[in-house]
């Protein structure tokens, strides 16, 4: 019997399920030990157990029950709409319809009731792409005109600084 169709033990099929279910909340040692392990050898049966080499049962079972996970929450078409009629009847039920409504909402969503359109218009504007030479030499004069302030304080700040630098200068020059 190879070793790959061998069949598992108690506790490594609880080990397989706690360490699936925890999803990196437990170490792999708090699995071993939450599985019956023995606290001192827990490290290395949890490495024993996750190699595929040594122990690839245990791994292909571990690999079998995410893929059943995966497979029973899936999202498709078909239970994304079931559940959703199960939210609106359970908030029918409870009086809640601003629930009721948006379930309804998302289910005619699904189906193609809803269309969601999204125009970002532009009017009075002209994209760059579009301008001739001459517009954007103009929108380069208005740019640069708009932010004047900006460069006549930029070039104030730098002649103050090289004042300050000349005067730091002259002060060592002096001593």
């Amino acid at each position: 019997m190879k070793i790959i169709d061998k069949l598992l033990t108690e506790k490594q099929k609880k080990f397989a399920e706690i360490y699936v279910m925890s999803s990196g909340i437990l170490s792999n040692t708090e699995c071993a030990i939450e599985a019956g392990y023995d606290k001192g050898s827990a490290y290395q049966r949890a490495y024993e157990l996750l190699n595929h080499e040594i122990c690839p049962h245990v791994v292909n079972f571990i690999n079998d029950i995410r893929k059943d996970i995966s497979r029973r929450y899936e999202i498709n078409r078909d239970n994304h709409i079931t559940e959703l009629w199960r939210i609106r009847e359970e908030a029918k039920k409870k009086g809640n319809q601003m629930v009721r409504l948006r379930a309804e909402e998302l289910r005619g969503k699904i189906m193609g009731y809803y269309i969601e359109k999204k125009a970002i218009l532009n009017v009075n504007k002209k994209p760059i792409d579009d301008m001739s030479l001459p517009e954007l030499y103009e929108k380069m004069k208005s740019i640069k005109k708009k932010n004047e302030r900006l460069s006549d304080a930029r070039k104030r700040m730098d002649f103050l600084k090289e004042e300050n630098e000349k005067e730091k200068s002259s002060k060592t020059v002096s001593k």
